[in-house]
């Protein structure tokens, strides 16, 4: 039986097993069974492969699955209002500062943006300042920040931000384009949802303000009209 002895010859050879012992191995397999003078039969042992070969399996199965899209772990939504004020505490240093809107829109796609994302027409008739990608615990909010009010004298104002998530980044996003809103450490949000886009609009400034502010948008129907409009 060479295959046979060539198979336990390497499967022992790599436990360092003494040829002596191959030979009694491959001897007891040739023995009368003792009852009707057939020889029985010494298999080599499979079932090391077959466990490893299994564990290789459920590796790559499960690698499979956690790239599969939509398989991912979604990021609770309220992370987003932390994380933003978070993000302009620490007097951030924004990438790209254009009054170019295609340029700023082309700067965002560029870095993953939605193709769908664009700016509400009460926003898009500001004077736009920069943007930026926020990482909002490994998903990214695509963040538009405009000139709610300017200094008289140039120096600056105060600001206002849209940030766009892709709806599948997170779970208990809003549904609809009725605005969600929510106050935390003296800011105010907005929150909706159009398509596969949710928009979020940030402001350090009482939620009355923000609210006045989505209100001089409407343009006739119920809640928050979003008349869009491209860079």
């Amino acid at each position: 039986m060479p295959n046979l002895r060539q198979q336990i010859r390497e499967y022992f050879d790599a436990r360092t097993l003494p040829a002596q012992r191959v030979e009694e191995i491959l001897r007891a397999g040739r023995e009368p069974d003792g009852g009707g003078g057939e020889r029985k039969v010494v298999m080599f042992p499979r079932w090391p492969r077959l466990l490893a070969l299994a564990a290789v399996l459920m590796i790559v199965a499960g690698l499979a699955f956690v790239m599969i899209p939509g398989r991912t772990a979604r990021v609770p939504f309220a992370a987003l209002a932390p994380r933003v004020i978070e993000f302009f505490g620490a007097a951030p240093q924004l990438p790209k500062i254009s009054q170019d809107r295609a340029e700023l829109r082309a700067w965002l796609l560029a870095h993953g943006a939605p193709a769908a994302f664009a700016v509400p027409a009460r926003l898009a008739a500001l004077e736009s300042y920069a943007c930026s990608v926020v990482d909002v615990q490994g998903r990214p909010a695509y963040l538009t920040c405009f000139w709610r009010k300017k200094n008289l004298d140039g120096s600056g104002g105060e600001l206002i931000h849209l940030l766009a998530v892709r709806r599948s980044d997170f779970r208990e996003a809003p549904a609809g384009a009725e605005p969600q809103t929510r106050e935390l450490d003296g800011w105010s949000f907005a929150s909706w949802t159009e398509g596969e886009v949710t928009y979020t609009l940030a402001a350090a400034a009482p939620l009355d303000q923000v609210r006045a502010f989505l209100a001089a948008g409407r343009s006739g129907r119920a809640g928050l009209v979003l008349a869009w409009v491209s860079f």
